[in-house]
This record gives structure tokens, sequence and C-alpha cells, in this order.
């Protein structure tokens, strides 16, 4: 087998492992360079090996795509954090530099929005901002 149709195969199997490991969505790529790397080493000239493994891509495509769709929830139908201020909720745990705060039936990491505010469990808290998805609260 020569040097390139090997490493095609090579490259597209670490393409695969890797997509696996992240949440790049590379799987395609990796199965078109397998199957031209494997239609390759068959002595299957290069233009039609790259048009079937074209193919495979899209095939592959298709079948991820549908797969990943069913999993993944809309995330239009959540809550969103620069919706939250203004709204009251709980402490409910304190942890060693944050506290736990439930509003709206959902948990939240919050600060609080003065440095030396001391929050206690069950006390109202409202949000004043928010920083990524941790809440900045102020007691109420």
């Amino acid at each position: 087998m020569d040097l390139l149709p090997l490493s095609l195969l090579i490259l597209g199997l670490l393409v695969v492992v890797l997509d696996m490991m992240v949440t790049a969505f590379i799987t395609p790529i990796g199965i078109a360079l397998i199957v031209l790397g494997l239609l390759m080493g068959f002595g299957v000239g290069f233009t039609e090996s790259f048009v079937i493994a074209l193919i495979a891509a899209l095939i592959s495509y298709i079948i991820v795509a549908r797969y990943i769709k069913k999993d993944v929830k809309d995330a239009g139908k959540g809550k969103y954090t620069f919706e939250l201020k203004g709204k009251r909720g709980k402490v409910v745990e304190i942890g060693k530099d944050h506290y736990i705060v439930e509003l709206e039936g959902d948990r939240w990491i919050a600060l609080p929005a003065e440095e030396k505010e001391e929050l206690k469990i069950d006390d109202t808290v409202e949000v004043v901002d928010v920083d990524g998805v941790k809440l900045m609260v102020k007691k109420v």
C-alpha cells in the first residue's frame, strides 16, 4: 500500500476519534478521508475515489445530523439569563465563594452584588445583573 492512501486512512480515523472527544461535528470529513484512503489503497483512481468519498461524506452528514438533532434540546424554549433581571428568588445553599439561588424553579449560581453582603439560607434576593450564567443578587 502506498504512503498517501495509508496516511489518508489514518488521518480519517484520527478525525473520527477526535470528533468523539470534542463537539466539532467533523465526522463526515473523517469518513470521507477513510473512504478516499481505502479506495486509493485498492487501486481505484483518485478522481473516482474522491467523488465516492464526497458521496460518503454527504451520507454520513445526513445520518449524523439526524442523530444529533434528536438529542439536542432547543435553547429557545429555556430561560434566557437576560430575562432574569429584577426577578426574585431564595437562597437555598451557601457555597465557599458563591450561593445557590432558586429562581422560578431553577437553581442558579449567585454572587452578592455588593462584596461585603452576607446572605443566609431562605433569604429573599433580587437579581440586579447577570454575569454569564452567574446571577448578581442583592438581599430584599
